[in-house]
């Protein structure tokens, strides 16, 4: 979810074209047919690296759990796009997803 208290010139908070293709990009690149696991858990990450052509993406000391996951997105976008991006969705299903959102004070 994107949010400001105004818009651009043409009307936007933010190009969702733009968005999309930045969104869709990382994905690609670390996420997409990969393996995601906890750095803590060597063993499969050693053995999943010696895989040919295999990715690994690696979550620091947590599992990769959808809110994780949203968590770990929503930092990226923010470093990107900063205070406009205000909440992640990672849908885990068609019912159901997880959300991760910025601290408001």
């Amino acid at each position: 979810m994107i949010s400001s208290d105004s818009l651009d010139e043409m009307g936007f908070v933010l190009d969702f074209t733009e968005l999309k293709a930045s969104v869709g990009k990382w994905v690609d690149l670390h996420w997409d047919h990969g393996f995601l696991v906890n750095n803590r858990d060597q063993e499969l990450s050693t053995a999943l690296k010696s895989l040919q052509r295999s990715k690994v993406f690696e979550f620091h000391s947590e599992n990769p759990t959808a809110e994780v996951m949203a968590k770990r997105l929503f930092a990226e976008l923010q470093g990107q796009y900063g205070s406009l991006i205000s909440k992640v969705r990672i849908w885990e299903s068609p019912n159901q997803y997880s959300e991760y959102s910025a601290k408001r004070g």
